[in-house]
């Protein structure tokens, strides 16, 4: 009840000044992202495999319980979506993975590709509605 009454009371704008974890989390991403891009362009696939890894498991700091609560509410009912598509996105960095240590550059595209429409999911659903909770 005392956490109800929390969210209640204060407004996601508090939280705005602070970067959260999870921002931080998808900027590593984007940089993960680039270095696959970059690697697969030199044909470079230990690159590959490596931030496709990375993004399986980013390296980033442990979230607050305050931020925690706070990205719980503002997903709601809809966790089990976005752990679902964090977990496709996981997947599919694996396949990456696994893809590029063949060294076929046209199947490590593929399955780069793949990743990049997991990605492009979780963002189409969440990605605005999360800025415009969390920034106003």
């Amino acid at each position: 009840m005392a956490f109800t009454m929390i969210s209640i009371v204060i407004q996601p704008s508090v939280f705005a000044a602070e970067e959260m974890v999870l921002e931080k989390v998808m900027k590593e991403q984007e940089k993960n992202m680039q270095r696959i891009a970059g690697g697969i362009a030199r044909e470079d696939y230990a690159q590959v495999v490596k931030a496709s890894l990375a993004v399986i498991d980013p390296p980033h700091p442990s979230s607050t319980l305050g931020e925690k609560l706070k990205l719980m509410g503002f997903l709601g009912a809809d966790i089990g979506r976005f752990k679902e598509l964090d977990g496709k996105t996981k997947e599919r960095a694996a396949t990456l993975a696994k893809t590029a240590r063949t060294q076929n550059g046209e199947a490590t595209i593929a399955a780069f590709q793949r990743l990049q429409m997991s990605c492009l999911a979780c963002h189409s659903e969440f990605r605005k509605p999360f800025q415009d909770y969390f920034n106003h």
